[in-house]
């Protein structure tokens, strides 16, 4: 399938997800999710950029609007009704991140008089850390594409309210992977094998973006490199890799722009640990497997990753000559993406039960060879 068409299917499956969830057709515009809908934006402004359409940038930015208005608010089941920062509309208005973003999941939170239950744990509500990084590089790029920095400013205000997922017990500093609504107590606490590096690149890309401000994260600065100090991020998840090859381009990104990065979150540092990563990951990759034994937004996490960072190697000099070993893979994305483009894979329970991520993941993996730029 040629680049174009596959614009085309791209553009196709995100129209079914936006009338589905009620962006553009008579759907639930409730039914949000926060992950979904950050990489929907990015999607909708890749559509933009691709068929020269402001439409599409339109409906990003209405995208937005109808995430701030939804997760910033307290899940339909709860008793507490107002918004979850406790501002009036009016105000809430002006600072829809200022105490971070739901979820998005069918059950409410779950309550301090409540038992952890880990199967139960991921169809509760809460804020994960690593949802709302992604929101924060949405609104970067709503700022890039648009030229308000109201998006900045919002990013801003969001890295500043997820600062309560860092804690210190001593000499010890640690991280939650999962609090409440409001922040204000732990519902997971184990940590995020890449939270740490996400929040580094969003603090250091708001720096960068609003300069007048950039003193006001050097706390939180500092605190992610105490984080992030010793470690390595290779890892066998699909899902996992995707991120970290998208990661690489950010790293990137920010080193070009003069920033500064200790050597842990240095781009050629990632790209040493996404290649590794994909060696690993790999030999056990088996495409002729049936669609009920795969997860279609975790293979799509990665073939976007692969996609945005071989179409970003341009740019990307720095990288070489180790970028060139990422050619060798763009046969596993357009294999992945294949497959799911097929209508009878989508068919299967496993499509069917996260129909909306799948969508929306396989859609972007698709436009990220026409338009990497978004997705970094």
């Amino acid at each position: 399938m040629a680049d174009r068409s596959r614009s085309t299917a791209a553009r196709e499956l995100l129209e079914g997800y936006l009338e589905r969830t009620g962006v553009t057709g008579e759907g639930d515009s409730a039914k949000r999710y926060l992950w979904t809908d950050a990489f929907a934006v990015q999607a909708l402004f890749g559509l933009s950029h691709i068929f020269e359409d402001k439409y599409f940038q339109d409906l990003a930015l209405k995208l937005i609007a109808l995430v701030h208005e939804h997760l910033g608010s307290h899940h339909p089941d709860d008793l507490r009704k107002d918004r979850i920062s406790g501002l009036s509309e009016k105000e809430a208005a002006l600072h829809p991140t200022i105490a971070g973003l739901r979820i998005g999941k069918n059950l409410p939170e779950r309550r301090e008089d409540q038992s952890y239950n880990s199967q139960l744990e991921w169809e509760r509500d809460g804020q994960y850390f690593h949802y709302l990084t992604r929101w924060i590089q949405t609104l970067l790029l709503a700022h890039r594409e648009t030229n308000s920095e109201e998006y900045a400013v919002w990013a801003l205000e969001l890295i500043l309210a997820a600062e309560r997922f860092i804690y210190r017990e001593g000499d010890h500093i640690g991280m939650y992977w999962k609090m409440d609504t409001v922040l204000s107590r732990p519902l997971v606490a184990s940590t995020g094998a890449h939270d740490p590096l996400e929040g580094m690149f969003c603090a250091k890309s708001i720096q960068l973006a609003l300069p007048e401000r950039a003193a006001e994260l050097d706390p939180l600065v500092r605190k992610l490199e105490e984080l992030c100090r010793g470690r390595d991020w290779a890892t066998s998840d699909a899902l996992g890799i995707g991120g970290l090859l998208l990661n690489t381009t950010r790293a990137a990104e920010i080193i070009a722009q003069n920033g500064k990065l200790i050597s842990e979150v240095k781009p050629q540092k990632l790209l040493k640990d996404s290649l590794y990563s994909l060696q690993i990951f790999t030999p056990g990759f088996h495409d002729q497997q049936p669609a009920g034994r795969r997860l279609a937004f975790r293979e799509g996490g990665l073939s976007l990753g692969i996609r945005s960072l071989n179409g970003r190697k341009e740019d990307l000099k720095m990288l070489q000559p180790e970028l060139e070993q990422l050619q060798k893979y763009q046969n596993v994305a357009r294999k992945i993406e294949d497959f799911w483009l097929e209508p009878h894979n989508r068919e299967a329970r496993s499509w069917q039960e996260h129909r909306e991520i799948n969508t929306v993941t396989l859609a972007c993996s698709l436009l990220a060879v026409q338009a990497p730029q978004v997705f970094s």
